[in-house]
């Protein structure tokens, strides 16, 4: 063989591999892309509807690295609730509680302001039929919408206002800072 075939051939594999090892770095920079998804609140999404006429929006968003899903959730109208949840079911179906996002919360003001809840979604948080499970399949059931957030008071006690969890943000755009890590939720 000639030097220039030797030369074409190893042209021709190192090509390869890199070609291959671009190939799978691009794949897991897909594998680990952030996704953001949304859900707005309100009493007429409660199974049955309540006369509510507090609202509220909730984004999350996965982590670089799917370890955690951090959170916000805005509330008006409400003085207090006893809690929130993120519960699975379709829209039109009530489900069992997967991951409590907050307790009892008072508003700040007092009469029907602003609740605001952050934080993050680990897969220790995960309850009910999820418990155990890996936090990926919390992911996969936000993006066929098959789970919703719902937020609980003393007068409503299974739930007050909720909002089916979608792929995405709102028409509105939300921008949030989770408040129990550095990490930002972006726009």
């Amino acid at each position: 063989m000639s030097k220039y075939h030797n030369l074409s051939i190893a042209t021709i594999l190192v090509s390869a591999i890199s070609i291959s090892a671009t190939a799978g770095f691009l794949g897991l920079l897909q594998a680990q892309e952030a996704e953001t998804f949304s859900a707005i609140l309100s009493g007429n999404e409660e199974i049955p509807p309540t006369q509510s006429g507090a609202t509220g929006w909730a984004k999350f968003q996965t982590d670089d690295n799917g370890t955690q899903v951090l959170y916000s959730v805005n509330l008006t109208g409400l003085n207090e609730i006893t809690g929130a949840h993120i519960h699975n079911g379709s829209a039109g179906q009530n489900g069992d509680i997967v991951v409590s996002l907050s307790g009892q919360q008072v508003a700040e003001n007092g009469n029907n302001t602003t609740i605001s809840l952050k934080g993050n979604i680990t897969q220790d948080d995960m309850q009910g039929p999820l418990e155990g499970k890996e936090l990926s399949e919390l992911v996969s059931l936000m993006s066929d919408g098959i789970v919703y957030v719902n937020v609980h008071t003393g007068e409503y006690q299974n739930g007050e206002i909720r909002g089916q969890i979608v792929s995405g943000l709102p028409e509105s755009e939300i921008n949030v800072t989770s408040t129990t890590s550095n990490n930002t939720i972006p726009n």
